[in-house]
């Protein structure tokens, strides 16, 4: 028996955001897909972005993204899948948040499907959504769109800052909420089963895929649960120590095709499909 659906974290795992997707990594999908494997993406990409990747890949599968929190088609867009901040949830997290947002200078975002809310506008929220097309509206306080269904909050900041931020809103907000650091300088909060491992969860039942036939590549700190949580979670070099230290398997960095390279041995072995 070999494994049916394959998970891949998109930035630092199979492209970076200066760099297109190699031909070897599409050829490769292309081949576990042909040897009867969903392939699918597990992002903390919102999902417009995410979505813009799946051509090169061939991918029209659902695919996980907002760190597994909507879970839609990219062609049709189709949602599938939404776990959103309750109101309370994410008045909570706001809570969580005051103090360190003025002193610690970072800047707080609510997202919803195709846009996102600020109390601010930087010059970081302008040109972010400018890159990713996504619609920004300032509101006076985030806590006035606390009950439109948020699919996230995302604090932007210095590296240490949002390290800091994380360690110390972690302990008062985990039994409510997720929360993770996608990138050095982003700490998300989300519904509690909003990670890649829950959407993961939801593709096996809906595919009708045992655990035990899954596999996801990896390279930061949202991906640790998820590389724990597959029967095969492989870290991609140059990922986080923490990814490194709960992957299965260690591939080559993403400089050297570690995806590909990886599923292509495994196709070599018969253990795809």
């Amino acid at each position: 028996m070999g494994y049916k659906l394959i998970a891949l974290d998109i930035d630092g795992t199979i492209r970076s955001m200066g760099s297109p997707i190699a031909e070897r990594t599409r050829r490769a999908v292309e081949a576990a897909r042909e040897a009867g494997a969903i392939v699918t993406l597990a992002t903390g990409r919102a999902f417009g972005s995410a979505a813009t990747n799946c051509e090169a890949l061939g991918i029209d599968v659902p695919i996980a993204t907002s760190q597994g929190a909507y879970v839609a088609y990219p062609s049709s867009g189709e949602v599938l899948r939404h776990c959103p901040l309750t109101a309370d949830m994410a008045l909570s997290a706001l809570d969580a948040l005051e103090g360190h947002i003025s002193a610690d200078g970072l800047q707080a975002v609510g997202y919803v499907h195709g846009g996102m809310y600020v109390d601010r506008m930087s010059e970081w929220a302008e040109s972010y959504g400018q890159r990713t097309e996504i619609e920004v509206e300032l509101v006076g306080d985030l806590r006035e769109v606390a009950e439109l269904d948020l699919t996230r909050f995302v604090v932007v900041g210095d590296d240490d800052a949002v390290e800091h931020l994380e360690r110390s809103i972690k302990p008062r907000l985990s039994e409510q909420v997720l929360v993770t650091r996608s990138l050095p300088y982003f700490c998300e909060i989300l519904h509690p089963r909003g990670g890649k491992e829950d959407a993961l969860a939801w593709m096996c039942e809906h595919f009708g895929i045992r655990r035990s036939e899954t596999i996801a590549f990896g390279n930061g700190y949202n991906d640790i649960q998820m590389l724990e949580w597959v029967d095969l979670g492989i870290a991609v070099g140059d990922a986080v120590p923490e990814a490194l230290e709960v992957a299965d398997r260690i591939a080559p960095s993403f400089a050297e095709h570690g995806v590909a390279r990886v599923l292509e041995e495994l196709l070599d072995e018969g253990l795809i499909g």
